[in-house]
């Protein structure tokens, strides 16, 4: 696994049922993942402002549920979406810490499916988890490596 795998995320999966345009989310918990906060380091190496804050390493032997494509896993039912998760930078997709000793958090948020309820989340359940909670970044980038398998996933 390596060092310093010791940290949790939730990544949040968003859907968005056309005929009806409502929102739902899919929320997966990922332990045993490494995080690293990196807005320093990226905005110096980049000279960008808007660079990536924060990187999450999930090993692909601490996989809670199968990974499906965007596209495949967009088509699905709800109950196969609850039974696998995507990692999609163009559908708002977001993750939030939720066990970081070096931060002091070790909190619960909600799993699995969270239906956008505008008098629940006002502004939105993006919204709701990053101002109830912190530490919460949209996805806006998704490398994968083969040598040592994993997913990284930055955002900001």
């Amino acid at each position: 696994m390596g060092i310093g795998y010791v940290d949790s995320v939730v990544v949040y999966n968003r859907y968005i049922n056309g005929t009806m345009e409502t929102e739902t989310y899919f929320g997966t918990r990922f332990d045993n993942v490494r995080i690293e906060m990196t807005q320093g380091a990226n905005q110096k190496a980049s000279g960008m402002e808007n660079a990536s804050v924060c990187v999450v390493k999930i090993p692909n032997a601490n996989l809670p549920k199968p990974y499906k494509a965007p596209e495949v896993w967009n088509g699905f039912t709800t109950d196969q979406m609850l039974e696998s998760f995507t990692v999609d930078t163009e559908r708002k997709n977001f993750f939030v810490i939720v066990k970081k000793a070096e931060l002091g958090i070790d909190i619960d948020v909600p799993l699995g499916l969270i239906e956008q309820d505008e008098t629940k989340y006002p502004g939105g359940f993006f919204e709701f988890i990053k101002t109830k909670y912190g530490y919460a970044f949209s996805i806006d980038m998704v490398d994968v490596y083969a040598l040592i398998p994993r997913f990284e996933i930055e955002g900001k």
